[in-house]
């Protein structure tokens, strides 16, 4: 089996056309760490960017505008449904390119001058390979910028529907410290271990908390998101309808506390990471 199989899968099944779908909800949901990257970045005119697990494509295409014609932005990702996305998004972007492969494991022609990721490296099967593969792609005294969840006991977006899910359904198989997920890197420490062991040097680690906003419709499609996205969703994913039927009223009393004008918003947190 080839490293990543798994992740490989899974992004190209209903999850990652899921997230094709919802790239809209999805960036409002996360706009505020979408934002907190830009600033930690820092790109400029002129420019060469790598922005891995790219998804959709809104940080490749914030870095396309921050680097202008001078500058290039190429994103990978392993989900054909995704790029697909990112491609149809940027038509006519001279400056973008995509490519669907594992950032573990393809060789990058050229160096780069900064490498982005909002949510894309925690899914690596082995991290510190596939950040030494990043390293390799940088020129000398080039950046790497990235955020990434804090363990997801800290996400009050995903604590808190979990919690009710949790009252109709079983755990899922827990998921070890090493294995690839999206609170892998929650433990600063080890973060800090994979990069500076890949070879990375002033590994700086930042806490940011800002709302997650899952929904500016009501508590109602508040519900619906948290059903379809995220770790509420893949607790919800195998369930029959009468159980559905059971936590959707339970979930949008949860969140009508969290409600305010139609605007659905529960703290989200995040570590912001920078290396050389």
């Amino acid at each position: 089996m080839e490293p990543n199989a798994d992740q490989i899968a899974y992004w190209n099944g209903p999850v990652g056309e899921h997230w094709k779908l919802e790239q809209a909800a999805i960036d409002r949901a996360f706009a505020s760490f979408t934002e907190k990257l830009r600033e930690v970045a820092a790109l400029r005119p002129g420019h060469r960017v790598l922005d891995v697990g790219c998804g959709c494509g809104t940080t490749t295409l914030f870095a396309a505008d921050a680097v202008g014609a001078g500058g290039s932005v190429t994103g990978v990702d392993v989900s054909v449904p995704m790029v697909a996305r990112a491609t149809e998004r940027s038509a006519g972007r001279a400056n973008v390119s995509y490519f669907v492969a594992d950032a573990a494991a393809i060789r990058f022609d050229g160096a780069f001058d900064v490498e982005i990721s909002r949510f894309g490296v925690m899914f690596f099967e082995d991290p510190v390979r596939a950040f030494a593969n990043l390293r390799s792609a940088l020129r000398p005294g080039g950046r790497l910028a990235f955020v990434c969840w804090r363990p997801g006991a800290d996400n009050e977006w995903v604590r808190v529907p979990s919690e009710v899910a949790l009252q109709h359904v079983p755990p899922l198989p827990p998921v070890g410290p090493e294995q690839p997920g999206p609170f892998s890197f929650g433990d600063p420490a080890r973060v800090r271990r994979i990069l500076e062991g890949a070879g990375f040097s002033r590994v700086d680690i930042v806490p940011f908390d800002a709302d997650v906003v899952i929904s500016e419709e009501g508590v109602e499609a508040a519900a619906d998101f948290v059903m379809k996205t995220g770790p509420t969703a893949a607790l919800l994913r195998e369930v029959t309808g009468d159980v559905v039927e059971r936590v959707r009223p339970a979930l949008e009393a949860r969140l009508r506390p969290f409600t305010r004008n139609g605007r659905t918003a529960l703290g989200g947190a995040n570590w912001v990471v920078s290396a050389g």
